[in-house]
């Protein structure tokens, strides 16, 4: 029975374990289902997390975007700005340097006849004007002279602004250098009663080559501000080699060398807040309408530009004793400079008979739409008992030479209505009689441009107005000496 009762137990308790190990196991299972639905909560929270902050940053990334975008467009628009504010700028230069071209023609045309004229009147070839009627006549001459150089400044700058001006590497001797100095301002120096020295460095080359023309006009103007604001004392130039250290800082070509060309003066000063302001176009230290020195103040601004196209540059030091205006340039030897090619019309001079009676009876025709120029190259002329013919334009022009055939040069003007000289110039060209006749372009217009457009019509030569009489006699001189 009690087998039969284990028996019997065995089953049931079978069971119950099997009952209890089964429950156990779901327990188990349960727990272990919740601990991993709560890492999948965590997880999914997580995940949410991470997809806030996805959209977060996605949504910086297109406000990023929008705003690439539109920094994009406002690049754009500046550079559209910018590229139209080059253009106006562009246009305004070659406005400004076309005003300037015409202005230039405008002021020297009546300046052309009260130079000839006053001239003429201060050689008083007649004598029949006292010796007040001929200072009287210098002073115009002066006047004239004086306003001739402040448009030849302005067109100075302009073509430096518009990168117009030449530079022509010659050959020069230094002691050409200091006589030009002495012999522009020894005169003023006795006048204000100021001593004046010019000292060249004897290690320096007898002959260097750089532009002699801007040079000059570099030390012009250093000369003549010099002696403007020196009252009292001592106005010395010094010729010398550059500083070791600054020609070793310097890019210098194998065969070149610096110089330093000093101007040094006992004058008012320069105040260190100004030493840079008195290079600027029309500025001045003294600014004021009140000042006690006049002038443009264009000087020291071309004399700077000029430097920099020489490849060199203007150093400044000055205090209460005076002031020292320093222009560094870099020269070549003398044998390693270029080659020099003389004038065609300088050689010629030379053997030309220089006298009036050369002109005697030469008939010249004068083509210009302006009759005070008319009258006054006329005059000029006829002092030569030269034989003149006018016309006051080219359809004029060429009528008149149609009817004068042995006329034996022409002096024509460039600026004039219906017909300009290019245009006439060119007509007469283009008659097989008339290819080798002389014709000298008259042209207040001073802009390379200008010389080059005048050759290429046919000019023979080139002359500028206001029109200096010897130079304008002994051109003449060389053409019509071609034709004998």
């Amino acid at each position: 029975m009690q087998q039969n009762l284990l028996h019997e137990l065995a089953n049931i308790i079978g069971v119950t374990i099997n009952r209890v190990a089964g429950h156990m196991q779901v327990q188990k299972l349960l727990k272990e289902s919740q601990e991993l639905t709560e890492e999948l909560q965590i997880q999914s929270e997580e995940l949410q997390l991470q997809q806030e902050e996805l959209k977060t940053f996605n949504e910086k990334l297109e406000e990023q975007y929008r705003e690439s975008e539109q920094r994009t467009k406002e690049l754009e628009k500046i550079k559209a700005d910018l590229e139209d504010k080059a253009y106006q700028l562009e246009q305004a230069s070659r406005y400004k340097s076309e005003f300037l071209a015409n202005m230039s023609h405008e002021l020297r045309t009546p300046l052309n006849s009260m130079l000839i004229l006053s001239q003429l009147l201060a050689e008083n070839q007649q004598g029949n004007l006292t010796e007040k009627q001929m200072e009287y006549a210098r002073t115009i001459i002066t006047s004239g002279n004086d306003l001739l150089q402040l448009i030849n400044e302005v067109l100075d700058l302009a073509k430096i602004e518009s990168g117009k001006m030449d530079i022509n590497q010659g050959r020069i001797r230094l002691i050409d250098i200091k006589d030009f100095a002495e012999r522009h301002f020894i005169p003023v120096a006795n006048k204000k009663r100021l001593n004046f020295e010019t000292i060249i460095d004897h290690s320096l080359p007898e002959i260097v080559y750089t532009d002699e023309h801007r040079l000059e006009q570099i030390l012009f103007n250093l000369l003549s501000n010099a002696f403007k604001f020196t009252e009292k004392g001592s106005v010395v130039l010094t010729i010398r080699l550059a500083d070791e250290k600054l020609r070793l800082n310097t890019t210098l070509e194998a065969e070149q060398f610096m110089i330093a060309i000093s101007v040094t003066d006992t004058g008012i000063g320069i105040p260190p807040e100004k030493q840079e302001l008195i290079f600027e176009a029309f500025c001045q230290a003294d600014g004021t309408t009140s000042r006690k020195y006049g002038g443009t103040g264009l000087g020291l601004s071309i004399s700077r530009e000029l430097a920099g196209l020489l490849g060199g540059f203007i150093d400044v030091k000055s205090n209460e004793e005076g002031s020292t205006f320093t222009l560094y340039l870099p020269v070549h030897s003398q044998d390693s400079g270029p080659d020099i090619i003389e004038n065609e019309s300088q050689e010629l001079v030379k053997p030309v008979e220089q006298s009036q009676a050369f002109l005697k009876g030469k008939k010249i025709l004068i083509v210009d739409d302006d009759v005070r120029n008319i009258f006054a190259v006329t005059t000029a002329l006829e002092n030569h008992q030269v034989e003149v013919y006018f016309a006051e334009n080219g359809r004029e022009g060429l009528d008149m030479l149609e009817l004068n055939p042995d006329i034996d040069l022409i002096l024509m003007d460039i600026m004039m209505p219906n017909m300009d000289g290019y245009e006439a110039i060119k007509a007469i060209r283009n008659k097989p009689e008339y290819d080798k006749l002389p014709i000298i372009a008259l042209t207040a217009k001073t802009m390379k441009a200008d010389r080059e457009q005048c050759f290429s019509a046919g000019a023979s030569d080139y002359i500028t107005k206001p029109i200096n009489t010897e130079q304008l006699m002994s051109m003449l001189r060389v053409w019509l000496y071609r034709m004998v």
